[in-house]
């Protein structure tokens, strides 16, 4: 008869074994359980991001039951793991081991929260579409309204604007901080806004502010978005624009009047403004004298709704007719100069707009001043001076109103400037045009910045081209006109490349880049009404040059 003692070990080596045969593979191998339970505790977080992302489709039930079954699974998994390898372990030990599984499982949904994929932005594929990426007000509790009246509002609006193809709302999916519409500092939201009209293709982007008082009374103040590539021959005139004239909504936004009202006001004001990217349209496309046309109509008063106000009008045709007069030549030059700057002079200095008006006035008055090659006796000297110090003021802002692509357009200016005046000998720093094509290089990647860099390589060409460094100036150049879009300015920089080849003794070269510019000059000719004197003149100095090289070349 065996004692209590033996009995008892022979008890527990029998519950061992019994306890390490749950535990095996047929083969005797230790079944992996811990990888296991890792691969449940990931399958649950990923099954329920995957219902977030693909389950739209999906019902509410259907959901709950696709992550019910998920979550049972992993439970199972670790009771199992818990009863047949760790039943004779104390409960505490126990507890320790779905302590482990319940923080693996967190970590696990904590992993895949900061790494799930982002759901794709609606992309509209009109000509004219409008997106809304909704309205900001103070405090949390007015989301939901707001998301409902955007989404209210772009249904209602489709099909009644003239011009515009489509309207869809973004409100929830967007996320743009709009809060910073009433901000100076709008850094983040012109990223953001970039990022997105890039996403959803929309032609117009429109938000709002809205105040909203205690009593429900509502006023919005709307504001749009204008994309950098609507406007290539000036990316700095990107941005958001604020509506001085703010929407009263007497019924407050919670009632259908209210919101009917609000509707009706912005469906009107969208009209005028669909008017106005039709002339960033037509000016894209090389017709800025069409474009001057289309909004000097905006600036009659009858047309005025303070969404697209007059100092917008102003600074845009400003723009337009320095388009018109860089190709241009003579008296007609003067006068499209002269009435840019008449544009740019009539924003007041407390406008949104004033710091874009100064910058471009500095611009105009650069061509003004420069009416010849950069030379002592063809340049305003004074006037020159006095654009620098503007410039380099402008460049060194720390305004956070002045976006990024603007401080960067003013220091593309500045080195144009400098550049001018170490050629008519007026400086000897050439600081500024040195650093500019770097400057731009460096910086961050957004909509607006190719154009900025091709005329930095070109202005770091002619630079080079001056210092004696031909082959440098060669690369400066191809790098500009592989970065160029405009036309006129790549047929201007392959004038530049031909004349750099004849002075490098390569005239097959020459030849090659003269048929280039011809080529370009055409184009321009025919789709952006550039004087073909401008062609005519310099076909003949080419000529002229071809025929009688540089003395080195002909010693050759």
């Amino acid at each position: 008869m065996l004692s209590g003692d033996v009995y008892r070990q022979r008890v527990r080596a029998i519950m061992s074994n019994s306890s390490q045969n749950t535990s095996t593979s047929p083969e005797g191998r230790s079944f992996p359980w811990w990888p296991l339970l890792a691969v449940f505790a990931l399958a649950v977080p990923a099954a329920l991001f995957g219902v977030d992302k693909y389950g739209s489709g999906l019902s509410r039930r259907s959901m709950i039951l696709v992550l019910s079954a998920s979550l049972a699974g992993y439970a199972v998994a670790v009771n199992t793991i818990i009863r047949d390898k760790l039943g004779e372990h104390r409960r505490q030990t126990r507890l320790l081991v779905w302590l482990a599984a319940v923080l693996l499982y967190l970590g696990s949904v904590v992993l895949l929260w900061f790494n799930r994929p982002t759901p794709p932005l609606h992309g509209m594929p009109g000509v004219r579409d409008v997106a809304v990426a909704g309205f900001s007000a103070k405090g949390q509790h007015q989301k939901q309204l707001l998301e409902n009246v955007s989404a209210d509002f772009a249904r209602v609006a489709t099909g009644r604007i003239p011009g515009v193809t489509a309207v869809h709302s973004y409100a929830g999916q967007a996320k743009l901080p709009l809060a910073e519409l009433q901000d100076k500092d709008r850094s983040d939201l012109e990223s953001e806004t970039s990022d997105f009209a890039d996403q959803t293709n929309a032609e117009i982007v429109l938000a709002g502010v809205a105040d909203i008082e205690d009593s429900g009374r509502t006023t919005l103040t709307p504001a749009f978005y204008i994309r950098a590539d609507q406007i290539a021959d000036a990316p700095e005139l990107a941005g958001w624009y604020l509506s001085d004239d703010p929407i009263p909504v007497e019924g407050g936004l919670a009632t259908a009047t209210g919101r009917g009202q609000l509707t009706d006001e912005m469906t009107r004001r969208l009209g005028r403004l669909s008017e106005f990217v039709k002339a960033l349209e037509v000016w894209r496309h090389g017709k800025p004298a069409d474009a001057r046309r289309i909004l000097s109509g905006l600036l009659d008063p009858k047309t005025q709704d303070g969404f697209v106000t007059s100092d917008l009008v102003h600074l845009f045709r400003g723009h337009a007719a320095e388009q018109q007069a860089s190709g241009s030549l003579g008296l007609t030059r003067t006068q499209l100069l002269e009435a840019a700057r008449d544009d740019y002079r009539a924003i007041p200095p407390d406008s949104p707009a004033a710091w874009r008006a100064t910058l471009s006035l500095q611009g105009n008055a650069y061509r003004r001043a420069n009416v010849g090659p950069c030379k002592p006796d063809t340049v305003n000297a004074r006037d020159l001076a006095n654009v620098s110090k503007t410039l380099r003021v402008l460049a060194e802002n720390k305004d956070p109103s002045l976006t990024e692509l603007g401080r960067l357009k003013a220091r593309l200016n500045l080195a144009q400037v400098e550049s001018c005046r170490l050629r008519a000998k007026l400086t000897k720093d050439d600081t500024a045009v040195t650093q500019v094509a770097e400057k731009l290089r460096s910086a961050r990647k957004m909509t607006g910045i190719t154009e900025l860099l091709a005329d930095a390589e070109a202005i770091a060409s002619l630079h080079a081209n001056w210092k004696g460094n031909n082959k440098a100036a060669i690369k400066h150049i191809e790098t500009a006109i592989e970065n160029g879009s405009n036309s006129f300015e790549l047929a201007r920089w392959q004038t530049l490349l031909a004349t750099y080849h004849l002075e490098d003794c390569n005239p097959t070269a020459a030849v090659e880049a003269r048929n280039d510019a011809v080529k370009n000059f055409a184009r321009a000719e025919e789709g952006r009404g550039v004087d073909p004197k401008i062609r005519e003149q310099w076909q003949k100095t080419f000529k002229s040059d071809l025929q009688n090289p540089p003395g080195a070349c002909r010693k050759q």
